[in-house]
């Protein structure tokens, strides 16, 4: 009679085990793997960045600077690019532009702003912009004119970059290329193109701008750069504009600190709007105009907790005048929300409401 098989095979614990490690074990491989890809690609970013360095610093010459770049991969360069020209004042950026500007790189995303895809035109006009050239620039222009809408602000950024204030006329003068983007990213756009784009703007307004969404966004702009030469424009708006836009006009003349339209900013305390009434009490704090101290005060008993607010801290800043005032707002006044908002602007401190 044969003697019985042995039996071999492993039982189901043991295998589930192995299964198991031989898994986390390829696991661990494929993160050390990441791992150490990511770290290459980190040295990689780190060694291009200090070459940049030391052109601009006169250590290297612009050959070696351009061979080095032309030697570096898409994404290395392009990333490497987007973090290190963001923090270059801007004549360090147009001397690094001058010494790529023959770069293979450039040249595959110029070609890329023809792709069918409108993703990928966007994503190379946005690389673009990091870098400035003639065939950039031109390539970018005609970006900015075929669109859609996404290639359209991308290349209207980067030509903001550029300062082409021809692109910005073209842009003030077509609202409907860029009707879908938010008024705060049209502000962060027209921001960009530096004080160079003021004057561009303001000739605009004095002329007409064209949709209610671009005035807004021009007056924001021309006031958060401080071009009082727009003021008379902008103090119009404020006396007969729709509600947006004398709420805009009103914090534009707080930006400029625009002392001549005190009398029109004390008027706009009585709009019907409390939108408007805050931003000019606010703007009156910022001008600290002196003549504005009982019409502020008589914004403390106002309805809106925001025109108290900003008529409070507004009289605060106008000096001992505007802190009198809230003194004795403090001890005579019978409304309690006025006294807890002036003993808030004195102090600092919140408080309970007071009987």
């Amino acid at each position: 009679m044969p003697a019985p098989l042995t039996d071999l095979s492993t039982p189901w614990p043991a295998a589930l085990a192995i299964v198991l490690a031989i898994m986390a074990l390829a696991s661990y491989a494929v993160r050390a793997h990441g791992r150490r890809q990511r770290r290459h690609q980190r040295g990689r970013h780190r060694a291009l960045a200090r070459s940049f360095r030391r052109y601009l610093d006169g250590e290297e010459s612009a050959h070696r600077i351009a061979w080095i770049a032309e030697d570096a991969d898409e994404g290395c360069y392009w990333s490497t690019l987007e973090t290190f020209s963001i923090r270059l004042k801007r004549h360090q950026w147009l001397r690094l532009s001058q010494a790529l500007v023959r770069s293979r790189h450039a040249a595959a995303e110029r070609r890329a702003l023809m792709d069918d895809s409108p993703w990928r035109r966007s994503l190379a006009a946005r690389r673009l912009s990091l870098l400035r050239s003639r065939a950039s620039w031109r390539a970018l222009r005609r970006a900015l004119v075929r669109g859609p809408e996404m290639v359209t602000f991308a290349a209207a950024t980067a030509l903001a970059r550029y300062h082409d204030r021809g692109a910005l006329r073209w842009i003030l003068a077509h609202e409907a290329a860029l009707a879908h983007r938010h008024r705060n990213a049209m502000v962060s756009l027209l921001r960009t193109f530096g004080r160079h784009g003021l004057p561009v703007m303001a000739r605009a307004l004095a002329r007409g701008v064209h949709g209610a969404r671009m005035e807004l966004a021009v007056v924001d702009t021309l006031g958060i750069g401080g071009y009082t030469e727009a003021r008379e424009q902008i103090e119009r708006r404020l006396l007969a504009g729709d509600l947006d836009l004398r709420a805009a006009a009103a914090r534009a003349l707080g930006h400029m600190e625009a002392i001549g339209c005190a009398t029109s900013l004390i008027a706009a305390l009585r709009d019907e709007s409390w939108q408007v009434r805050s931003q000019a009490a606010r703007a009156l704090g910022r001008m600290r105009a002196p003549l504005a101290v009982h019409a502020l005060a008589a914004r403390l008993t106002d309805p809106s907790w925001w025109v108290r607010h900003h008529a409070a801290y507004a009289l605060k800043e106008l000096g001992e005048d505007g802190q009198a005032t809230l003194r004795h707002v403090i001890a005579t006044s019978p409304d309690p929300y006025a006294r807890d908002m002036a003993h808030e602007a004195l102090t600092g401190e919140a408080r309970k409401l007071t009987a």
